[in-house]
């Protein structure tokens, strides 16, 4: 297997008549390919994983949860129908509040993804995997 990278500068004549300049791109054979069995049976990968599904799937059901549970809500009872403050009934509110919450779980999520992806860098340079080359 081949990986590409990018070389030098080179003129090109086009059928036109005109010359460009484009970077040329060179083959060259990958000089080390990663042992993904090992890496996924990694402990470090395994800690990971148990911790991106310890985040993700509890975040994705109260998400989805809530957005479903409003549309029941709204659709099939009255529940909301009463009077928050003046004419503000709490459908608005429970409406504003899922804005809310979209704002605040997305800033939860791009705050544990830098630590995922800090995990994941770790584990791959347990196996000799960091370096721009093996990229």
């Amino acid at each position: 297997m081949a990986k590409t990278i990018a070389g030098s500068e080179k003129s090109i004549a086009h059928p036109n008549g005109n010359e460009r300049q484009h970077a040329v791109r060179e083959e060259r054979p990958e000089g080390h390919i990663p042992d993904f069995k090992a890496i996924e049976e990694s402990a470090g990968f395994r800690e990971l994983m148990r911790k991106k599904k310890a985040f993700l799937i509890p975040t994705t059901v109260l998400f989805l949860g809530l957005y479903l549970l409003f549309n029941v809500i709204i659709s099939y009872t009255n529940l909301l129908d009463a009077s928050f403050i003046g004419d503000i009934s709490w459908v608005w509110v429970f409406a504003f509040g899922l804005f809310a919450m979209t704002w605040i779980l997305v800033t939860v999520y791009m705050k544990r993804a830098a630590k995922f992806d800090e995990m994941a860098r770790e584990t791959l340079v347990e196996f000799n995997y960091d370096k721009e080359e093996n990229r």
